[in-house]
């Protein structure tokens, strides 16, 4: 998906500009093996997190002073697809020549786009083949956002003096981020599902071995549980916040945490529900490939409560996931970017897999 040259080993730098936070993250790879080069992140003040151009207008500054003092190399990235805004949608279409699929997946797309085609940046992967209506057929991945939205990222990236060398998903990054440590012949008949819960949505993404199958937005995420909270408990949306966020860490006493935790049954029930209709998609288009796990990203994955929860509703074992992991740090990065390696960091998935995804052609 993404478009660019890896110059040497110093691949791109990822940029993951997220509702809450803005991260960035730059590999190098060596004879198989990636070192951490660079890393550093800002959160999003909650004005802006829920307005596009704020954030863009808050993340310009903080770009800037993330790569003066992280040890970044160069200046070319890539970019992810903005995730407010995003339409992603599965279709299935005839094995046509591969310079065909471009237009069959439009023929398609008529009437399903929640803004008109002439406006959106349409970007595809092609999941697998797959049987339809009697015949051989495609199950393809569409990820459309409004063009307009696109262009006022890059227009960011280039107020920053960066060069963009090409703009990926994000599902695809997620996937890309773990393909490294899928390399037996075995792994590629792995099915894992990603859950990324971040705050302002949830990425249900589903790969086999390092191919991405599976993606679906889901609108459940943390301001659907601030929210619970607040009403639940009569406060205001950021005072709820922070109490799930405590609630939520090592030293909550379980008074704190059950509180909390009876507001926000319903919500994850439904987001449980939501999960458990992409897993019967799943294996209704790919009958043979059962799911083998469930990994949990994003910033919201720090709840193991929340976490142990929905792999309870999904019925799989489940882990956090760390994209860190079999990853080196150069001194610009690990603790001193705010990356305590000790413990898992799944709020990176993104931007490492965006500047991994600097490997593959386009």
């Amino acid at each position: 998906m993404a478009v660019g040259i890896v110059k040497g080993t110093i691949l791109p730098i990822g940029i993951d500009l997220g509702s809450s936070a803005v991260k960035l993250a730059q590999l190098r790879e060596a004879n198989g093996t990636f070192d951490l080069i660079g890393a550093g992140s800002a959160d999003v003040p909650p004005p802006c997190q829920g307005d596009f151009q704020a954030r863009l207008d808050f993340c310009l500054p903080a770009i800037r002073q993330i790569l003066l003092s992280a040890g970044f190399r160069g200046r070319e990235c890539i970019l992810s697809m903005p995730a407010a805004g995003t339409f992603v949608h599965h279709v299935k279409i005839s094995k046509v020549p591969p310079e065909q699929v471009k237009e069959a997946v439009l023929r398609e797309l008529q009437g399903k786009l929640p803004f008109p085609a002439e406006e959106a940046e349409i970007r595809h992967v092609i999941a697998g083949d797959v049987v339809g209506e009697g015949e051989a057929r495609l199950e393809v991945i569409v990820v459309a956002a409004r063009r307009s939205m696109v262009m006022a990222q890059l227009a960011m990236a280039r107020r920053a003096k960066l060069h963009v060398a090409g703009i990926n998903v994000e599902s695809c990054a997620i996937v890309e981020c773990f393909a490294r440590l899928f390399r037996r012949a075995n792994d590629q008949k792995r099915a894992i599902l990603f859950v990324d819960l971040g705050q302002s949505s949830t990425q249900a993404v589903l790969s086999r071995g390092n191919r991405i199958t599976f993606a679906r937005d889901l609108p459940i995420a943390g301001e659907q549980l601030d929210q619970a909270v607040a009403e639940g408990m009569g406060i205001d949306v950021a005072e709820a916040h922070r109490l799930r966020l405590e609630a939520a860490g090592a030293t909550a006493t379980a008074e704190q945490s059950d509180e909390v935790s009876r507001h926000l049954v319903e919500p994850i029930d439904t987001l449980g529900n939501q999960l458990v209709e992409c897993l019967h998609y799943y294996e209704s288009v790919f009958r043979s490939q059962d799911v083998e796990r469930v990994i949990f990203l994003g910033g919201q994955a720090t709840d193991r409560r929340l976490c142990q929860a929905l792999a309870q509703r999904v019925n799989l074992p489940a882990q956090i996931g760390d994209p860190l992991v079999r990853i080196g740090s150069l001194q610009a990065g690990g603790l001193n970017a705010g990356l305590d390696r000790r413990e898992p960091q799944p709020r990176w998935a993104v931007a490492v897999g965006l500047s991994l995804s600097g490997m593959r052609a386009a």
